[in-house]
């Protein structure tokens, strides 16, 4: 397990303004954290929804949410708001003057369908070193058209 498979902290926070109540394993919280730290922590053997309850709690101990992995970030994704990420790996070239390839590289990035209609919602603009990080700015993308409520079918 690596932080890197789960949503970031702050993207954490909105999927929880956005609605997000699926049990999960790992949470965010400020407890016991100095005030500019937040501790990705583990729920122990049952997964739980961190986003609901303790709301009566002071606010030192706020924000207390769900840490989704990407997996269960970008499937809410589909099942909640029919918004389908694909991350995908690209490859492309550079030529001499000669017409034989002198540089090739590989890349990945992303793009936004709905999952009823088909259609392409949002289509990749920017290189990503690996999957973890497209699918991550492809959620973060999606999450923006939420909160915006630019999601258009």
């Amino acid at each position: 397990m690596n932080n890197e498979d789960f949503v970031t902290y702050d993207i954490a926070v909105r999927f929880k303004k956005a609605g997000f109540d699926w049990p999960c394993y790992f949470y965010y919280t400020k407890e016991n954290a100095t005030d500019d730290e937040v501790w990705f922590t583990t729920a122990g053997v049952h997964a739980k929804d961190w986003n609901s309850g303790r709301n009566d709690e002071p606010d030192f101990l706020k924000p207390l949410c769900s840490a989704p992995s990407l997996w269960e970030a970008q499937k809410w994704l589909r099942d909640e708001w029919d918004i389908h990420i694909d991350a995908c790996v690209f490859g492309d070239c550079s030529e001499d003057a000669d017409g034989k390839v002198a540089d090739e590289w590989t890349f990945w990035a992303f793009d936004i369908y709905n999952t009823e209609s088909g259609r392409q919602i949002v289509d990749y603009d920017e290189e990503y070193d690996n999957y973890e990080a497209a699918l991550s700015a492809g959620i973060e993308a999606a999450l923006k058209l939420i909160e915006e409520g630019d999601i258009d079918t």
